[in-house]
């Protein structure tokens, strides 16, 4: 029996910009900085920047009968798998600024971690061990399908 897979990349493009904006000004106040201790510590933000705005504003989602596996980046790292023997519950959500969530790769203690590129569609699973994973996709149905759980 063929096994059916949902791929999707998500990208926020508007999120990439604004880092870059970012980037780009840091580098300007770091060329306009005379002293040493000023330099460092620009240097050392606007690598962070740069680790930040390439592992958040990407992420490729692959579901299927053996579960879900979210690759960050453009190099897949980090990556976060979900067997689909440790979900208990999944929805399909709208994430909004209400949630309360913005975009990015967070956690919060109550409400679990958050792989949100962009607002809008998203798949929320709870685990077995009790903790709940916010996915943000196109199309988290078409998902939910492929993990053979029905919406």
């Amino acid at each position: 029996m063929p096994a059916t897979v949902y791929t999707c990349r998500v990208t926020n493009w508007s999120m990439f910009g604004f880092n870059i904006s970012l980037l780009a000004s840091q580098s300007i106040l770091f060329w306009l900085g005379p002293e040493l201790w000023a330099l460092s510590i620009l240097v050392v933000g606007m690598l962070v920047n740069l680790a930040m705005s390439v592992a958040a504003i990407s992420q490729r989602v692959t579901a299927g009968p053996a579960g879900l596996t979210v690759s960050l980046g453009p190099f897949g790292l980090p990556r976060v798998r979900v067997a689909r023997a440790s979900i208990t519950h999944a929805e399909m959500i709208l994430s909004t600024m209400e949630l309360p969530a913005t975009p990015g790769v967070f956690w919060r203690r109550k409400r679990g971690l958050f792989l949100l590129p962009k607002l809008g569609p998203a798949l929320r699973l709870r685990l077995t061990s009790g903790r709940t994973i916010t996915i943000s996709m196109p199309e988290p149905a078409a998902a939910m399908w492929a993990m053979g759980i029905a919406p």
